[in-house]
């Protein structure tokens, strides 16, 4: 039946088998567990429950949940899980889904047994009378024997299929209480700061916990029984900044896990909660869910070092990165997804690496890292898709199979994995479907601000402008960077018309940059605004004038706006995801470029799997498309 979009503004609490409902807050209670729960898992839950026990088709969910928007099942698939992570932490659990193949999802509550599976039968004192009790005592004992030495062989059988499955399968998930956190509080040291903040930090982590993953959070005030962490921190004023402390503690030992220090802008009070929220949850989520997959719990010194990897990493830490991991693996070289960490390091340092032999050896130093994951735990969807990045950077249909395995494999808690595939997909010119696995990596997680960003440019990109702007702004928001927002306008400037803001942010002294860039895209963007031949020439010569290493995306992209098409393309060579900007049409009509997407594998690409760039499916087609 028709579904229209459920406003969680508007629709009533609901109790579901014991727990509160709260769909305007997006939260779900039984009085000692507080979970936080993201829009579209709220909206299918409220779906599921409205239909008391019928079936809720998958375009149901479409319409309720997504608007209409036209999603994978995988995007399905994952709210459904998210779900049933929900129910998990709940003690007992208040709902089972129940999945109805080709059709989609019911519910059954815990409370009311609707649509639920039907009851055994009860058990009887004495077991009813057979055959068997009358026959021959000599015939009874020899069927008594019997039946031990089946028991014995069936046991053992047993025994050997789960072993086998274990090694099959690889490692046990950790069970979901070792990964509770319990939010003890941060504590205002200064007399000066608003009184509300402390339970706006507490809020804020909430929400950034979500129930997207195996991590599950605690807002109440004593702990609940098998919740093993702790998180709390101190906030006070320095000087102009407001700094805070963030601290994460095994309860059970006492010890410190991580720790961090930050420092934010004191006029900017109002947004600090969150800003902690996006630092701490994602520190303590990448930690936990890692640690949720191996068999066991990893000693404190372990789990210490795999939480400063985390924080490398998502800091983009390099050779820090690899430091971090690489202990790790040596205390516990079972560990599957310590080695994908150590990929990731080797990863990252190889992009900070000058010499390219050296950067190439640190590639493969990934890959065997990523090869021994995989080995360990054939589901490590992280080193799946992270592999993507460290094969051969022209071999898009080996990318897109690992991207493909991991996707199927385990979804990443940062939907990562949705985010490297949108790349790769942009790469290729595949804008619609970059724009399907942006938004499924959003939707797993929405603090982060690369996805975010990718998501924003690759609608500006499908002349989806109006649509990219939330985006844009979440990402700026997300960032770290106080001046991200400047930076923005420059970026997107050219794809936006608004010359107006990315001129203000280039004029800005806060905007840090080299002297002779900011000149350059300064004369572009005023070139651009007053539309006069001769200041579109002059800043066309500004621009290609900058040193190579400065000849940044942004350069390209107010080249191919200023009309300079064929310096465009020789500007954005190795860097195709460019090739499909909003302003770079001019560069796919170029008689260089199916040389070039020749030379960078994308013809081969486009002709093995049967696909072709959003270019190509247009009235006006580039002359490129022909030869495909």
């Amino acid at each position: 039946m028709p579904t229209t979009r459920i406003s969680l503004g508007q629709e009533p609490d609901r109790t579901l088998g014991g727990i509160q409902v709260n769909p305007a807050r997006g939260l779900v209670s039984d009085g000692v567990t507080e979970q936080r729960v993201r829009p579209q898992v709220m909206q299918a839950l409220l779906l599921l429950m409205d239909a008391e026990g019928r079936t809720v088709t998958r375009d149901e969910l479409v319409d309720g949940c997504w608007d209409g928007r036209v999603v994978s099942d995988d995007a399905i698939n994952r709210v459904i899980a998210q779900l049933r992570i929900l129910a998990r932490q709940f003690d007992p659990p208040p709902f089972t889904l129940e999945t109805i193949p080709k059709i989609g999802f019911r519910l059954n509550a815990a409370d009311s047994g609707k649509a639920g599976p039907a009851a055994p039968p009860p058990l009887l004192d004495k077991p009813p009378p057979d055959a068997s009790s009358k026959a021959h005592p000599q015939l009874r004992a020899q069927g008594r024997r019997f039946l031990a030495w089946a028991a014995g062989v069936a046991g053992l059988l047993l025994l050997l299929v789960i072993a086998g499955a274990w090694v099959w399968f690889g490692p046990v998930p950790a069970a979901p209480d070792r990964m509770m956190v319990r939010l003890s509080g941060f504590r205002t040291l200064s007399a000066d700061l608003p009184a509300t903040l402390r339970e706006s930090i507490s809020a804020e982590i909430a929400a950034a916990f979500s129930v997207d993953g195996v991590v599950g959070v605690s807002t109440m005030s004593s702990p609940k029984p098998g919740t093993a962490y702790a998180l709390d921190g101190a906030i006070y004023r320095v000087g102009d900044s407001i700094r805070v402390i963030t601290r994460f503690t095994n309860q059970h030992t006492g010890v410190v896990l991580w720790s961090d220090s930050a420092d934010y802008a004191a006029d900017q009070v109002s947004k600090v909660p969150h800003k902690i929220a996006v630092d701490a949850g994602t520190v303590v989520r990448c930690g936990l869910s890692g640690a949720a997959t191996y068999r066991k719990a990893l000693p404190d010194t372990v789990l210490s070092n795999y939480m400063q990897y985390c924080q490398e990493y998502w800091s983009y830490g390099g050779s820090k990165t690899l430091h971090f991991a690489q202990r790790v693996v040596a205390a516990v070289p079972d560990f599957s997804w310590g080695w994908s960490a150590v990929a990731n390091g080797y990863m990252q340092a190889a992009d900070a690496e000058r010499d390219s032999r050296r950067a190439e050896e640190m590639r493969a130093a990934g890959r065997e890292a990523e090869d021994r994951a995989v080995a360990l735990d054939r589901n490590n969807s992280e080193a799946l898709a992270h592999k993507a990045y460290l094969i051969d950077p022209h071999d898009w249909i080996g990318q897109e199979k690992l991207f493909k395995s991991a996707i199927a494999a385990k979804p990443l808690d940062c939907g990562c994995e949705h985010y490297g595939y949108g790349l790769k997909l942009q790469s290729v010119g595949r804008l619609g479907a970059a724009i399907e696995q942006f938004h499924a990596a959003t939707d797993m997680l929405a603090l982060w601000p690369d996805s975010q960003l990718a998501l924003g440019r690759a609608l500006l990109g499908a002349d989806r402008g109006e649509e990219a702007r939330p985006y844009l702004d979440a990402a700026i928001d997300l960032s770290k960077d106080p001046n991200f927002d400047k930076r923005v306008a420059v970026a997107v400037g050219a794809e936006t018309g608004d010359y107006a803001a990315a001129i203000t942010a280039l004029r800005s002294p806060r905007l840090q940059m080299p002297k002779e860039s900011r000149a350059a895209l300064l004369s572009g963007y005023q070139a651009l605004a007053s539309g006069a031949p001769q200041a579109k020439m002059q800043a066309i010569q500004g621009l290609l004038a900058l040193p190579k290493d400065k000849q940044t995306e942004t350069v390209a992209i107010l080249l191919a706006a200023l009309g300079a098409n064929r310096e465009a393309l020789q500007v954005a060579a190795q860097r195709p995801r460019i090739f499909w900007r909003r302003s770079m049409r001019g560069v796919l009509t170029e008689p260089a470029f199916p040389a070039l997407a020749d030379q960078l594998g994308l013809m081969a690409y486009w002709r093995t799997s049967g696909t072709k760039p959003d270019a190509c499916q247009t009235t006006s087609k580039p002359p490129f498309c022909r030869m495909i």
